[in-house]
């Protein structure tokens, strides 16, 4: 019954399919949000966003998917560097776990002025890495982080790219 009432509530709040991203994933995108991508010296960005960064040239709650192929160290040390850094800065608590092929790194920050959920996930098969910020402003952050949640937790990655 919880797994029939949480679908109903992702279909209602997502009334639009998921977005098929070039690297052969699958992501949310909220009903009325904002999509855009961009490639700049090698590494690959997503935004899906609540705010319309064409117009303003930024964002205040969103989603931002960096990918990072060909790397020359391995994706998984880059990955668990990363959110280790970032964790330590921020006094933040971090996570690690394996999910199917992938190893996934994690960490949420919190600061005056914003929230930021940050997941980077690793394909050692590939040697790519993902990294995913969910971020919004503390003012905002219990409702915006009830969607980033339902996106980040339906991510879905095909595994071979």
């Amino acid at each position: 019954m919880k797994k029939l009432v949480f679908a109903i509530f992702a279909l209602i709040l997502f009334a639009q399919p998921m977005l098929a991203i070039d690297f052969k994933a699958a992501i949310l995108k909220p009903n009325g949000w904002f999509f855009r991508h961009e490639d700049q010296n090698g590494t690959v960005a997503y935004f899906i966003t609540k705010e319309n960064i064409e117009q303003g040239g930024d964002f205040s709650t969103g989603l931002t998917v960096n990918v990072f192929r060909g790397l020359k160290d391995a994706a998984v040390d880059r990955g668990q560097a990363l959110i280790e850094q970032i964790a330590s800065k921020m006094h933040a608590e971090k996570w690690a776990q394996t999910v199917g092929p992938f190893r996934e790194f994690g960490c949420d920050v919190r600061d005056s002025e914003s929230g930021m959920h940050y997941l980077a996930i690793a394909n050692p098969k590939t040697n790519t890495l993902y990294l995913f910020i969910f971020e919004s402003p503390v003012a905002n952050w219990d409702a915006a982080w009830k969607i980033g949640k339902q996106i980040m937790d339906n991510l879905a990655i095909d595994d071979g790219v």
